[in-house]
């Protein structure tokens, strides 16, 4: 819809509108990711799969309900003439007449509630943007996409970071959260909030303001204390490897994925696998180029090509790497993961009809001495991550496959065997337990509400 002052257009508001209650059981993110990959996007960063029930305590009280429909707010642009000095009035009224307007409200004795009870809006820097601004950051873009595609060309290779390039990107991602939240004043007068469990996931996420219709309803904020709301920041981000360590964790994810491509098209067309992918080989061509650099001032710790191996499932080049640096067993990544959780992750990621295959490589971690006791930085050990991100693939392929799918250690051959040997010595963590969405964490659990539905009704 347009936004007009004194019949002129100053700009519009687009959505999506999503009536839960005339979704099947479990068929939600199915629904969503059938719209559209953004709209999936924000199905599974709020709403649980089985009814579309908010994940969200901070919208479950401020009265969402699967029994009314959630709005989904992906274009809201006023012309830059109406927000001189980054005033938001204009959006501000505009935005509570549409929560307030019949269709979202709903008419006085049709339902006696709101037709909508939950608004979802990422904030998007570029509303913020002079022109100029906007032209500059869509080249540097475009550079950047023409560097990253320099990895797909014949003898090409990943660009590598330098401590100088880092610092750029980390500059303009700052410039860039720093105009996000410009664009936010006018949703924060209406009652949104940025939702620190959503923005701790990092990524885009803290982009992500919601509402309830208890906190739209409320009288229009000032200005002036949209802008004093503090948003949650992240704490520093751990780099990523730069220099010769860097050269050492391309080269390693190049032999790995070389292995794997060759393996799979030999695979496909019924041949054996080419003699220069014998695991001997490739470690030994592994333990050449990574000595050279190693002798030039690279770190096999320090570059987390251990975690590479692990997220490839690469036995042989695991193998090498704790030969040549045991300290490697216990680094930590940029996600601060431990090669044992990349290693469960990439467990998770590989089954298929036939179940979880066999990991060799979690088997050489742990014979190695691998602590099943870390944790990441939301507090999952390797067995929290294997079911989290078990969990996560069975929603993904309903959503793909637009049906509910099996999942769950009774259903997954080998899923059992591969937790028994994850368990950690003193038992799950709390994380372990809520796949890191515990309700103490901000997340509404649906567990036992579901348990009880399904000994009624049975489970699929």
């Amino acid at each position: 819809c347009d936004i007009l002052v004194r019949g002129t257009k100053a700009g519009m508001i687009s959505g999506t509108r999503v009536d839960r209650q005339k979704l099947p059981e479990r068929y939600f993110l199915s629904a969503m990711d059938g719209h559209s990959g953004e709209l999936q996007y924000v199905g599974v960063s709020i709403f649980e799969p089985r009814h579309g029930r908010t994940k969200l305590r901070s919208l479950l009280e401020g009265g969402d309900d699967m029994e009314f429909d959630f709005l989904y707010i992906d274009t809201f642009h006023v012309d830059p003439l109406y927000k001189a000095n980054v005033s938001s009035d204009v959006g501000a009224y505009a935005l509570r007449k549409l929560l307030h307007h019949p269709y979202i409200k709903g008419r006085a004795g049709e339902h006696g509630a709101w037709s909508v009870s939950s608004c979802i809006y990422i904030l998007d820097p570029y509303e913020a943007m002079s022109a100029e601004e906007k032209s500059r950051i869509e080249a540097e873009n475009r550079r950047e996409s023409e560097r990253q595609m320099q990895v797909h060309r014949p003898g090409g290779a990943m660009p590598v970071e330098t401590d100088e390039s880092l610092r750029a990107k980390e500059q303009r991602a700052a410039r860039m959260d720093g105009l996000a939240r410009l664009d936010a004043n006018q949703f924060l007068r209406n009652g949104f909030i940025q939702d620190a469990t959503v923005a701790k996931k990092g990524g885009n996420a803290p982009r992500f303001l919601v509402a309830a219709y208890e906190h739209w309803k409320q009288p229009l904020k000032s200005h002036a204390e949209a802008e004093a709301v503090q948003f949650y920041v992240a704490p520093p981000e751990r780099r990523p490897p730069t220099g010769k360590d860097a050269e050492i964790l391309e080269v390693t994810k190049r032999i790995c994925s070389e292995n794997m491509m060759q393996g799979v098209s030999s695979a496909m067309i019924g041949l054996p696998r080419p003699a220069v992918n014998d695991s001997a080989d490739r470690a030994s061509a592994f333990r050449t180029e990574a000595t050279r650099l190693i002798q030039q001032g690279g770190s096999l710790a320090r570059s987390n090509a251990l975690h590479a191996a692990c997220a490839n499932r690469d036995v042989a080049i695991a193998r090498c790497i704790l030969q040549l640096d045991p300290s490697c067993l216990e680094a930590r990544d940029i996600e601060n993961m431990t090669p044992l959780i990349v290693a469960a992750a990439a467990a998770a990621g590989s089954a298929n009809i036939n179940g979880i295959p066999s990991q060799p490589v979690i088997d050489v971690l742990l014979a190695a001495g691998a602590q099943k006791g870390a944790v990441d930085s939301a507090g999952l050990t390797a067995y929290g991550t294997l079911e989290s991100m078990h969990d996560k693939f069975g929603q993904a392929m309903q959503a793909m496959m637009g049906r509910p799918v099996g999942g769950g250690s009774r259903t997954t051959p080998g899923l059992a065997a591969l937790e028994a040997k994850l368990m950690p010595p003193g038992g799950p963590t709390a994380a372990d337990r809520t796949g890191g969405e515990g309700a103490d964490a901000g997340y509404v659990d649906y567990g036992a509400e579901d348990a009880e539905y399904d000994g009624d009704y049975g489970d699929y």
